[in-house]
């Protein structure tokens, strides 16, 4: 398999020819290549991880996708076929075997509503936790952990890590900080991922990673 990261939190995840995209958000100032894309993931309904018009143009590349999406995102695009991600179920597309945890957004505050939120386990080797801190029932090979968000500490990403142990940890989420700000979470990330033996990756914007 191979996952290149994008700005922000979208990744891309090949197998075999195919493709899937999670989150392309408003933060992406323009698409890669999407062509032979089966599945479309998209966790949430915040505007870094769902921006319409990049989902209508990964639609039109790819006319007989299959797009998974948290609660209430159909609603919003009802030009679009997508089926409702539920955490505990399985769903399949392509090459691809999709298993949906979690259910809500990591609390920001409590005066600010929390809207469905789903992570996604790939294949049973990577997992994306959308906005939250939701752990699957396996140990992936690949972790993407978010690393900064107003509903964010890093401690609580420390503890995800410790608590999920794969192989591979890459941080994602990572649009709002600087890069003073990410050279320090990434030692402080880096510190927990050696305690366990995990390969540590940053992968800046475009970057990708086999396994």
């Amino acid at each position: 398999m191979k996952l290149t990261k994008y700005n922000h939190a979208c990744v891309i995840i090949e197998e075999d020819g195919q493709k899937v995209i999670i989150d392309p958000g408003a933060f992406m100032p323009a698409l890669p290549d999407v062509t032979g894309t089966a599945a479309l993931v998209i966790t949430h309904e915040h505007p870094d991880h769902f921006y319409p018009d990049h989902i209508n143009d990964i639609v039109a590349a790819n006319p007989d996708i299959e797009i998974f999406a948290a609660e209430g995102i159909a609603e919003k695009l009802p030009d679009l076929s997508i089926a409702t991600a539920v955490p505990g179920e399985e769903m399949t597309a392509g090459s691809f075997t999709f298993t949906f945890f979690g259910g809500r957004h990591a609390l920001i505050h409590k005066t600010i509503p929390r809207p469905n939120n789903v992570g996604v386990l790939i294949n049973k080797a990577v997992y994306y936790p959308g906005d939250s801190f939701d752990t699957p029932n396996v140990s992936p090979q690949v972790l993407l952990v978010p690393t900064s968000a107003p509903w964010l500490k890093i401690g609580e990403a420390i503890d995800f890590i410790d608590q999920v142990k794969p192989k591979i940890c890459i941080p994602t989420h990572n649009a709002l900080q600087s890069e003073i700000g990410e050279s320090l979470t990434g030692d402080w990330l880096r510190g927990i991922c050696q305690k366990h033996g995990i390969t540590f990756r940053h992968l800046p914007p475009s970057e990708s990673i086999d396994f």
